[in-house]
C-alpha cells in the first residue's frame, strides 16, 4: 500500500492538493493521512480553552471532509491527523518518520518578498524533510502523466535509489521519462548522470540556458514539452554555493506550470 500525507489547512490550494493526490494514486488504493497542524501562543488574553475549541473544529471539518472524500472515492482510504504544532515542523517530521511514501501539498505563485510568506510552508518543507514531495500549482487538475521531465545536473546521484520514487510514480502510469539538461555546452556534460536513469529508458533534451534557470525551464515545460510532472533532485550545497545561487528547487515551487516531483540527494 502507498502512504500518503497531504498537509490541510482548509484553503481551496491545499483541498486541490488532496484532490490531485487521490487522482494521482488511485489507482494504488492508497492509504493517505490528512494533515492539519496548529499552533498557538499562550498569553494572559489568551482563552484558556482555545486549543480545545481549534481542536474540536478541525476535527468537525475533517470527518466531513473524510465522509464527502469516501462516497466519491471509496477505494481510497483516508486517516486524519490532528497535530498542535508548527505546520512546517509537523510535516517535515513525519516525512521524516518513514511513515509515508510521498507529501503531496499545494502552493501558490508569488515573487519578490511574497515568496517569505506565502510560499513558506511548502519551501520550509522542502527545506527541511527527506521524504519525497509533491507540490501541486493552485489551481491545476490533474492530468494523466504520459510524459515526466526530468530536469538534470551534470552531477551524477550518490545512489540510483535516490530515484526511486519516480520509477515508482512511472511504473503506476506507464510514463515516459525526457531528461532535460540546461547548460552552456550541450548534453555530454550529463553522460555520467544519464546513467542513473538508463533502466528507465528515457529521451534526452538540452537547451541552451540563461542567467535565469528557473526561467528557462518553465519556458521548455511551456513550449517544448507535454510533460504533466516535474521532476527535481535537491542536492546538498556547500554555504557559499548557496549563497551564490539561490536554490533552484525551491524557487521553482512558486511558479511552475506544472506540479512538481522533490526529490533529495544530500549525501
Amino acid at each position: 500500500m502507498i502512504r500518503i500525507l497531504v498537509p490541510l489547512d482548509f484553503s481551496l490550494i491545499s483541498s486541490n492538493a488532496l484532490d490531485y493526490a487521490i487522482h494521482l494514486f488511485r489507482k494504488a488504493r492508497p492509504e493517505i493521512t490528512l494533515l492539519h497542524a496548529y499552533g498557538t501562543w499562550s498569553t494572559a488574553m489568551t482563552i484558556k480553552n482555545i486549543d480545545k475549541m481549534i481542536e474540536r473544529d478541525s476535527r468537525r471539518t475533517l470527518k466531513e471532509l473524510i465522509n464527502k472524500t469516501q462516497k466519491e472515492y471509496p477505494e481510497v482510504v483516508l486517516k486524519p491527523r490532528i497535530l498542535k504544532d508548527q505546520a512546517i515542523s509537523a510535516i517535515a517530521e513525519l516525512g521524516d518518520s518513514g511513515d509515508f511514501d510521498y507529501i503531496v501539498m499545494g502552493t501558490k505563485g508569488a515573487s519578490g518578498l511574497q515568496e517569505v510568506f506565502l510560499g513558506s510552508v511548502a519551501g520550509g518543507v522542502i527545506s527541511k524533510t527527506s521524504a519525497p514531495v509533491i507540490v501541486v500549482p493552485a489551481g491545476y487538475s490533474f492530468r494523466p502523466l504520459e510524459e515526466i521531465l526530468v530536469a538534470l545536473s551534470d552531477e551524477p546521484l550518490s545512489d540510483r535509489k535516490v530515484a526511486d520514487p519516480l520509477r515508482r510514480l512511472a511504473g503506476m502510469h506507464e510514463s515516459k521519462i525526457k531528461v532535460l539538461h540546461i547548460a552552456e555546452k550541450g548534453p555530454e556534460e550529463v553522460e555520467r548522470a544519464l546513467e542513473d536513469f538508463d533502466d528507465l529508458d528515457p529521451s534526452f533534451d538540452y537547451a541552451m540556458g540563461t542567467d535565469d534557470i528557473n526561467k528557462d525551464l518553465n519556458h521548455y515545460l511551456l513550449e517544448d514539452s507535454d510533460a504533466t510532472l516535474l521532476c527535481l533532485i535537491r542536492k546538498k550545497k556547500s554555504f557559499t554555493s548557496r549563497l551564490l545561487k539561490e536554490s533552484v528547487t525551491l524557487k521553482q515551487t512558486f511558479d511552475s506550470p506544472v506540479p512538481l516531483l522533490i526529490l533529495h540527494d544530500m549525501v
